[in-house]
């Protein structure tokens, strides 16, 4: 890492606040499914539960415009744990760095490719010589309606990680507007990425607009 990027990357303090467009898959896990995919730290359950896959497309951040994959885990189930991200790629080295310094986010860096036919998006997502694949169909009337954090539960939003010795607690905050998505298929998962095609999808969404914060986080040694 050079001097230069390591004085620039730094020098930008949470809180951010950041906007663009997002897609939001949900999906029903079965403890075997999570058992399969222990390499990518999804949380145990003994029965089962909800996890969301959400790509999104950031147009404005403090470090510029950049594409992020990654997998938000709920294991509410168990009242000790909170929200975590287990795993997550992004397009550029200075949200990688700084998601990594700011609030502990095991962020690694990968290119994505985007196709977007009419209603259809492809998304392709290379990682050290792995390319794997993201077909997303909206449907070509679909209403949208209004979310705001505000209206969900405090501690869905609670997000606590832990990196490199360190544990960082923040809760996201973020407004937009949601619609139906029609579809999502996966293809050449191989090692980069759980292979969700095998677990069921459930109700899911674009979001054509959206603004997050992001706050400082509280940091503690575990």
């Amino acid at each position: 890492m050079s001097e230069e990027l390591n004085t620039t990357t730094f020098s930008l303090y949470p809180p951010w606040h950041l906007q663009g467009d997002a897609f939001i898959l949900n999906y029903w896990l079965t403890p075997k499914f999570i058992a399969q995919h222990r390499t990518f730290y999804i949380a145990p359950s003994p029965i089962g539960r909800v996890v969301q896959v959400i790509l999104v497309r950031y147009h404005d951040s403090p470090v510029g415009p950049y594409d992020e994959l990654l997998i938000l885990d709920h294991p509410l189930i168990s009242k000790r744990r909170l929200s975590s991200i287990p795993k997550i790629y992004v397009s550029t080295e200075a949200s990688m760095l700084n998601g990594q310094h700011f609030w502990g986010i095991p962020k690694q860096l990968a290119q994505f490719e985007w196709l977007i036919h009419d209603d259809v998006v492809y998304c392709n997502i290379c990682f050290e010589q792995q390319e794997m694949s993201l077909c997303l169909q909206k449907y070509k009337h679909s209403q949208t309606f209004y979310v705001n954090s505000h209206h969900l539960p405090a501690r869905l939003l609670k997000i606590d990680q832990a990196w490199q010795g360190l544990r960082y607690q923040f809760t996201l905050q973020f407004r937009g507007k949601l619609s139906k998505l029609k579809q999502a298929s996966w293809k050449n998962t191989q090692d980069i990425f759980p292979d969700f095609s095998q677990a069921r999808y459930l109700h899911s969404f674009y979001v054509p607009e959206f603004s997050l914060t992001l706050p400082k986080a509280k940091i503690e040694k575990k």
